[in-house]
């Protein structure tokens, strides 16, 4: 019986250790660890009430992973009354690549960044504002081969002058 036990514990020990191995650290459990880091910048800064800004955002993958190029990374900005219009903005591909050529899916070094245009309202009160946005997208462990869809939630900081 005692022998059971041990081996019983040796194979839970074993199972813990193949899913922890079997996703990155933070995928689908809530964690605060993205794969990739953004930064988020707009300009002009301030913009004046009834002007357009362009806000920036650029994504770069952290060591042994990587974006893919389909479905597309996409930025989506909901309308904030008050203060901006709603806008969107994606880049990649629209089709998958084909199966023997699977590396032309996955961005190599630098990515290029997200640029969207804001409208700001031209009753927009002064002050800094954060606009809510949802940054989508697909990347890969390059270890592990695991794959998986993200969704981020942004904050655009807009100051109106």
């Amino acid at each position: 019986m005692a022998i059971m036990r041990v081996v019983a514990a040796l194979l839970l020990v074993s199972l813990a250790g193949i899913a922890v191995h079997a996703a990155p650290a933070g995928a689908g459990t809530g964690a605060q660890d993205p794969p990739v880091n953004l930064v988020v910048s707009v300009d002009p800064a301030p913009v004046t009430p009834g002007q357009d800004a362009s806000a920036t955002v650029r994504l770069t993958p952290k060591p042994g992973i990587k974006l893919n190029k389909y479905p597309k990374i996409k930025l989506q900005i909901p309308a904030a009354d008050g203060l901006v219009a709603a806008a969107e903005v994606s880049m990649g591909n629209s089709a998958p690549p084909s199966a023997d050529n699977l590396d032309a899916n996955y961005y190599h070094g630098d990515v290029d960044p997200l640029v969207v245009t804001l409208h700001v309202d031209a009753a927009a009160s002064h002050g800094r504002h954060e606009v809510p946005a949802k940054l989508s997208y697909f990347y890969c462990v390059a270890a592990s081969g695991y794959c998986a869809p993200a969704k981020v939630a942004v904050s655009i900081p807009v100051t109106v002058r």
